[in-house]
């Protein structure tokens, strides 16, 4: 059993470089995913992730074995097989008939069930982009599986979720879950370096900017996404030919149209910002005081804490955050 393992491991490892040899093999590749499931399952011999990388580079015939997929998510227990599921479902035709009813519904359910791990986490943001874009999701049922989100896992530059991330559908699924570090988790996925927004997604990501973070108590998650945005750009002012080592088709229109949109959402967060803190009066200690005038300085205070002012001390009771025309000074109070 271990000779044919290392055979059939090699043959694969050979077959996922070279494309004119691999795609009529895809019939007989696609049938052999439940025995390296089960080889991982019984950790015999680590088959399945050069099966893994196998479905990367070529489509595979996924639809002959939808019937086993579907029992395996359905079914009780057994992790190992959900887990070798999870981690090859990017490569799945999602938009097939087969693929787009019970199927979606049975990894979504199991996906919001299994134990987050780090190593299958962008499979599963990869897979969930491709079916929320396709409006597969009931977001009612399976709303935990979001959550997956908030590990941030790095995706590779080349995925399924870098086109169909920003849909207008993704973002306002993600939306209708109102859990802002969700959102704001979203957002770090999908801003990259290696992708442009949508454009019939774009303007809703302005207004999810505009009316999920356009308030006060949304400062410090405001800051954390212009953070974001600096090191996309960051990325992209290092030229167009860093951005061909992988994705060599990149044109100049499509780099412009990177630094362009990236650029826009800085400056609408900016915007944000300037309105929320800094265009008018700020209340201190729940509304009692405020302190007028221009703010260039930003402090976030914590309790117990006084905050000392020109005009005296002044208890804070809350987390707020303030600008004054000045520095002031913050000490702990005994």
């Amino acid at each position: 059993m271990e000779q044919l393992l290392v055979l059939i491991t090699e043959k694969l490892t050979t077959l996922a470089d070279d494309l004119d040899t691999l795609r009529p093999k895809r019939k007989a590749i696609t049938a052999l995913f439940p025995f390296a499931a089960r080889q991982e399952r019984d950790k015999q011999y680590p088959i399945l992730d050069v099966f893994v990388k196998t479905s990367r580079a070529c489509k595979l015939l996924w639809h002959h074995i939808g019937p086993f997929l579907e029992t395996q998510l359905n079914g009780a227990g057994d992790f190992s097989l959900k887990r070798a599921i999870m981690l090859v479902s990017p490569y799945m035709p999602w938009g097939s008939l087969l693929f787009s009813g019970d199927l979606a519904q049975a990894w979504a359910a199991t996906a919001s069930t299994i134990p987050k791990e780090e190593e299958i986490a962008p499979s599963i943001v990869d897979t969930l982009f491709q079916i929320a874009y396709r409006d597969l999701l009931q977001s009612h049922k399976h709303g935990n599986v979001w959550s997956w989100l908030t590990l941030r896992p790095p995706l590779p530059p080349i995925c399924g979720a870098r086109f169909m991330g920003s849909h207008p559908n993704v973002v306002s699924m993600v939306r209708s879950l109102k859990d802002i570090e969700i959102l704001k988790s979203y957002l770090f996925l999908i801003w990259s370096e290696w992708g442009s927004l949508r454009d019939e997604g774009f303007d809703n990501i302005c207004d999810s900017i505009r009316d999920d973070f356009g308030r006060i108590e949304m400062c410090s998650d405001c800051a954390d996404l212009v953070e974001r945005l600096d090191q996309v750009l960051g990325q992209l002012n290092r030229g167009l030919e860093y951005l061909r080592q992988d994705t060599p088709w990149l044109d100049e229109y499509g780099f412009q149209k990177r630094k362009r949109q990236y650029g826009e959402l800085k400056a609408i967060l900016l915007e944000e910002d300037r309105k929320n803190v800094g265009g008018g009066q700020e209340s201190v200690g729940g509304g009692q005081e405020s302190v007028g005038g221009p703010y260039p300085y930003v402090f976030q205070i914590h309790p117990p804490f006084d905050l000392l002012i020109p005009a005296g001390v002044r208890r804070v009771p809350l987390d707020i955050h303030v600008r004054t025309p000045s520095p002031v000074s913050v000490v702990d109070h005994p």
